[in-house]
């Protein structure tokens, strides 16, 4: 099997044909693309009137207006725009969760890792965005950071598989914040950026890494992917847990660590929530045991119908 098809299986790009992901807020871009942006500055096609604010460039007055009115207002446009994404793969210890051969509530299975599912997710947001005419680049996070700059053409998917298949989780944490703020310097002008990890970090370092991306005034979109066992946490045994990350292993029984473990999963969760949605930061949740296309095709709708709404908001 080739590399791009381990990535892509032809029923995801069957399903994934005729779709696509696009920014829902403020993007800059020099090329003309198929995503319209209200760049304030000059442009083509008039957008509207607003007040003067103290910081606003004289250049930017409607004179005609402030001579008709004695009221000072300035002109903002819209400019057709090709949208600029950018992915940021957590490469951490703990994405390794899942991969080989995992016991299960009795039984052995087969299952992918987190990391291994994570990667097939870029790889298919990569598809989208470059079939679609857009730019994409790709940052991978872990003891080194490894990344592809944003461009544009069939080319740019196949150095993003080459980058995903030389890749894998790391046997530490991954520093998140310090990679985020790099990634913010990196790009610039605003960009789509879409973090996908399972963001097993201190919350204050996720936000501070967001708030990095938010200042920049990128979009930014959270994926989450977890295993189903650090939901659920099913084991019955007594068995012996390892860190993937250093730390020691520790023989543990499970019913007794059940509820602890738990409760601190769902405050660590609710914590997560409160940041993004206080930064404006798109959080999704993705199961690494349910198939990769249905999570992303759950993704694009739910981003569709926000879209749909804002659009009726505004009119």
């Amino acid at each position: 099997m080739s590399p791009v098809s381990r990535y892509l299986e032809p029923e995801v790009l069957r399903r994934l044909d005729g779709l696509a992901l696009s920014g829902r807020r403020v993007v800059e871009g020099t090329a003309s693309g198929a995503h319209r942006s209200p760049i304030k500055g000059a442009s083509v096609e008039f957008r509207q009137h607003r007040a003067y604010v103290p910081g606003d460039e004289p250049r930017k007055l409607d004179w005609r207006v402030l001579a008709r009115t004695d009221r000072p207002y300035v002109r903002e446009y819209e400019q057709e725009t090709k949208l600029r994404g950018m992915l940021v793969l957590d490469a951490s210890g703990s994405m390794g969760y899942g991969g080989g051969t995992q016991e299960a509530i009795g039984k052995r299975q087969e299952g992918e890792s987190k990391f291994e599912f994570a990667a097939k997710v870029a790889a298919a947001l990569s598809y989208l965005m470059l079939s679609s005419g857009e730019s994409v680049g790709i940052s991978l996070a872990g003891e080194m950071i490894h990344s592809a700059p944003p461009a544009t053409g069939t080319a740019q998917l196949a150095r993003v598989i080459d980058l995903l298949e030389r890749s894998g989780p790391a046997q530490g944490p991954a520093d998140l914040q310090r990679t985020l703020a790099e990634v913010a310097q990196r790009l610039g002008r605003r960009s789509l950026v879409m973090l996908i990890s399972d963001f097993f970090a201190p919350v204050e370092a996720l936000k501070r890494g967001f708030a990095r991306l938010v200042h920049g005034k990128h979009e930014a979109i959270a994926l989450r992917i977890l295993h189903r066992h650090e939901i659920e946490f099913p084991f019955r045994t007594w068995r012996q847990f390892r860190g993937l990350e250093g730390e020691r292993a520790r023989l543990v029984e499970p019913a007794m660590m059940r509820r602890a473990y738990l409760e601190a999963f769902q405050t660590h969760q609710a914590q997560l929530q409160r940041v993004c949605g206080s930064l404006g930061v798109e959080l999704h949740t993705m199961i690494s045991d349910e198939p990769m296309v249905d999570a992303l095709l759950h993704l694009l709708r739910r981003r569709t119908e926000k879209q749909m709404q804002n659009l009726r908001f505004q009119t």
